[in-house]
C-alpha cells in the first residue's frame, strides 16, 4: 500500500490530535510498571487516520513512556531529550530509523533540529514529529518545567509522534525504543565538557544517559478522525 502525506503543518496537527489518546495510554502505562525496578517503561501505538485534506491516509506511530532520572547531592540541569526508533531485519543488529529531540530550542521536526550530547550530536529526522511531555496527572508540561532536576529519582514522562510511514516497524514485529537524556553539572562519573544546551558557552560535568527498551509493534492500527 502506498502512503500519500499532507503538507507538512497538517501533519503536525494530525500528530496533536492523536495525543489526548496517548495520554491516557501513558497513564496506564504507568500504573502497569509503577513498582518495577526499570529505568525505562515504554510502547509503541499506530493510527491511522483518514485525513480531510483530499482524503489522504496518514501513518501516526506514537513512541510514550517514563524515564526514571536519579539525583544525588547535585543540582543538574536537564539540557536535551532525544526519542530514537530502531528496527531490524531478521537476526540483524538494531538500527536507528527516526528521532525526535527536545530542548530549550523546540522541538518541531522540521525545521532541522539537533542536541549535542557525550555521544556526539543527534539529529531529528527523517520523520515530521515533536515530543511532548506530561506530568503524573496528563497534563501538558513545557521543558522548562522539568530542566530543573530534583534530588532522588524524577519520572520523565515523554509522548514523541513520528508522522509518516515506517516501513521497517512491521505489524507485530520487534523494535527498540532508545532515549537519551544529558544533563549539565552532575554527580554521574564519567562526564563529558560541551556545550550541551547549545548556548555558545561550553558547560563541564555533562551526562548523557541511555535508556532502552524492547517493544513490540501493534498489529493494529488505530483510527482517528480530526
Amino acid at each position: 500500500m502506498a502512503f500519500f502525506l499532507p503538507p507538512i503543518p497538517a501533519m503536525l496537527r494530525l500528530a496533536a490530535a492523536v495525543l489526548a489518546l496517548v495520554v491516557s495510554l501513558l497513564a496506564l502505562q504507568e500504573r502497569a510498571f509503577a513498582c518495577a525496578s526499570l529505568r525505562v517503561a515504554a510502547r509503541i501505538d499506530t493510527f491511522g487516520c483518514n485525513c480531510s485534506e483530499g482524503n489522504l491516509e496518514s501513518p501516526i506511530t506514537v513512541v510514550s513512556g517514563t524515564a526514571l532520572l536519579g539525583n544525588g547531592r547535585a543540582t543538574p540541569t536537564l539540557a536535551s531529550i532525544v526519542v530514537e526508533l530502531q528496527a531490524r531485519q531478521g537476526s540483524s543488529p538494531y538500527q536507528p530509523i527516526a528521532r525526535q529531540v527536545l530542548s530549550d530550542a523546540g522541538t518541531d521536526f522540521p525545521p532541522p533540529r539537533s542536541v549535542a550530547t557525550c555521544n556526539g550530536p543527534i539529529a531529528a529526522g527523517a520523520i515530521t514529529g515533536r515530543i511532548k511531555l506530561v506530568d503524573a496527572n496528563e497534563q501538558p508540561l513545557n521543558f522548562s518545567d522539568v530542566k530543573n532536576i530534583p534530588v532522588g529519582v524524577t519520572p520523565l514522562r515523554f509522548i514523541a509522534t513520528f508522522a509518516g510511514p515506517l516501513p521497517e516497524l512491521a505489524p507485530g514485529s520487534h523494535a527498540r525504543v532508545k532515549v537519551y537524556t544529558t544533563a549539565i553539572n552532575t554527580d554521574q562519573p564519567h562526564t563529558c565538557t560541551i556545550d550541551a544546551d547549545g548556548d555558545g558557552t561550553i558547560d563541564s560535568e555533562v551526562k548523557t544517559l541511555i535508556f532502552q527498551k524492547a517493544v513490540r509493534v501493534p498489529t493494529v492500527d488505530l483510527l482517528i478522525n480530526p
